[in-house]
């Protein structure tokens, strides 16, 4: 055999070994390993820098709003037309568990002064994106940058006293939105799917949404959950 024709496949077994040994050292990360840790670690950081630029209301840009679960109650309701009860944790906690809120940054505040915030009885018009805190999208009603002049929005009712209706999470923040306001809203898994996993979203998995309020539409009647679409 011709001696360079033997150094040229020695090289090549050589590189080709070396390509293999390679592969084997860089194992694929599992984007879900130690689930359970790096949401709770997450959403301390988000808590973290959403009360150090706390805000009572979504009227300004880049600042954040907190909101304690709808459902706990301190002797009197938050919002009469969602009849907060059920306390799952103390509500005299203060500062009140990561757990049992919202934390919404504000990326746009709707214009008018006659805007609205929804009831339960309503439906809501909405455009959202969620991902998993590993950047895995889940579920969303556009693709790329928003544009209300092209996307369809999602019309959603409230139905706060049915179990199979939105999550905690999505009512809580919906209740201090205005038609209009767009918010980066982070929502602990107790306020979510909680422990049990969905087709997309393993168990406890802390969900972040790109939600814009785009309409609140009340029902025809005082029994009507539903919006009509024409």
């Amino acid at each position: 055999m011709n001696k360079n024709l033997f150094w040229l496949i020695a090289l090549l077994f050589t590189l080709s070994f070396g390509f293999m040994s390679c592969a084997e050292d860089t194992a694929v990360e599992d984007p879900y390993a130690n689930w359970d840790d790096r949401n709770v670690r997450y959403l301390d950081s988000i808590a973290d820098v959403a009360r150090a630029n706390e805000i009572p209301e979504l009227n300004e840009v880049g600042k954040w709003v907190i909101k304690r679960n709808y459902k706990i109650s301190n002797g009197s309701s938050l919002n009469p037309g969602l009849g907060g009860s059920s306390v799952s944790t103390n509500p005299f906690e203060t500062p009140p568990s990561v757990n049992d809120s919202v934390y919404m940054k504000v990326l746009e505040v709707g214009e008018g002064s006659n805007r609205i915030s929804p009831l339960y009885t309503d439906t809501v018009s909405v455009y959202y994106r969620g991902e998993l805190i590993n950047g895995t999208v889940f579920d969303q009603n556009y693709s790329g940058d928003l544009d209300t002049e092209v996307h369809v929005p999602t019309h959603f009712a409230l139905q706060a006293d049915q179990t199979d209706g939105l999550i905690v999470g999505w009512i809580t923040a919906l209740q201090y939105m205005k038609e209009g306001d767009r918010v980066e809203l982070y929502i602990p898994s107790a306020l979510g799917y909680g422990t049990q996993s969905q087709s997309s979203i393993p168990a406890n998995s802390v969900l972040k949404f790109d939600l814009k309020l785009e309409k609140v539409i009340h029902p025809d009647g005082l029994e009507s959950y539903s919006l009509k679409v024409d």
